[in-house]
């Protein structure tokens, strides 16, 4: 069984984790430095998420389908994302073995790695409380 159950799920989920990760000083001016478009393709669920960092001031998240040209486009199982955000995935193994299908500038991506894993505490009490406020 999926860890989303819909996609409506997967972006409660996701759309609240980026929430935080914006409203973190540290992380999102790191993230701002990077002026990266970066969207997030997800399967089964299907869907999208589109962080965008251009203007190097704000961080904005879109859920679904944008008019934006992604600098990075990040493809992977939805569940396969719930277990990154719990820290569970080497990026590089799963990007060689095909469990994340990139395109784009992807080292730039990989370089933000460190500055996002404080997100992996605190994403299972997200995943956790929204799963069960949908269920």
């Amino acid at each position: 069984m999926s860890v989303f159950s819909s996609t409506e799920e997967l972006y409660v989920v996701m759309e609240e984790l980026w929430f935080w990760i914006k409203n973190n000083p540290e992380m999102s001016a790191e993230l701002l430095k990077s002026k990266l478009v970066v969207r997030f393709n997800y399967k089964n669920p299907d869907g999208c998420l589109t962080v965008d960092g251009s203007d190097g001031k704000e961080l904005r998240i879109t859920s679904g389908e944008c008019e934006l040209k992604p600098d990075v486009v990040m493809q992977m199982q939805s569940d396969f994302a719930h277990q990154f955000w719990l820290g569970n995935v080497n990026v590089p193994v799963a990007l060689i073995s095909g469990k994340i299908v990139s395109r784009g500038p992807v080292n730039k991506a990989l370089a933000l790695l460190p500055t996002i894993k404080p997100a992996w505490q605190i994403y299972p009490g997200i995943a956790e409380e929204k799963l069960k406020k949908s269920a």
